[in-house]
């Protein structure tokens, strides 16, 4: 793994989901210039309610290649594996439900004064990543 900061402004972003993990990853994408789509039967008001847009209906087989980066976050495995099939060579996806299916993953990360710190187990415990993160930002307060 390499890790590196994208510029987001004006990327297309599929998140499949609709859910917790659907909303963690708009409420990180907020404000950084991409443009989201989330896909899924079900949406949270939460998601609603934010600047996306929101397609109420399940994922289906489809030419998702307008999309630079997706993000699937559902708990349905078949549905997962559906939207890997779908998955072009140019683009950066994220199983998050499958680490082997992603070729990205996403930091713990905060700012702190001028400095965003990273914090990356590569995939294999976020949870991990997050407790450290919340760590670090007591002991710098």
């Amino acid at each position: 793994m390499y890790p590196v900061m994208l510029n987001l402004q004006d990327k297309n972003v599929l998140i499949v989901g609709g859910g917790r993990i659907a909303k963690r990853k708009v409420t990180g994408l907020q404000g950084e210039g991409a443009r989201i789509t989330v896909m899924a039967p079900e949406i949270d008001a939460a998601i609603e309610s934010m600047d996306v847009n929101c397609i109420p209906y399940p994922f289906t087989k489809q030419d998702i290649s307008q999309y630079d980066i997706v993000f699937i976050a559902t708990n349905n495995e078949r549905v997962n594996q559906e939207v890997m099939s779908c998955i072009h060579e140019h683009q950066l996806v994220n199983d998050c439900s499958n680490k082997t299916n992603s070729n990205f993953f996403n930091v713990a990360s905060f700012k702190h004064d001028d400095m965003r710190i990273m914090i990356s187990s590569d995939g294999a415990s976020p949870e991990k990543s997050k407790n450290l993160k919340q760590k670090l930002i007591d002991l710098l307060k």
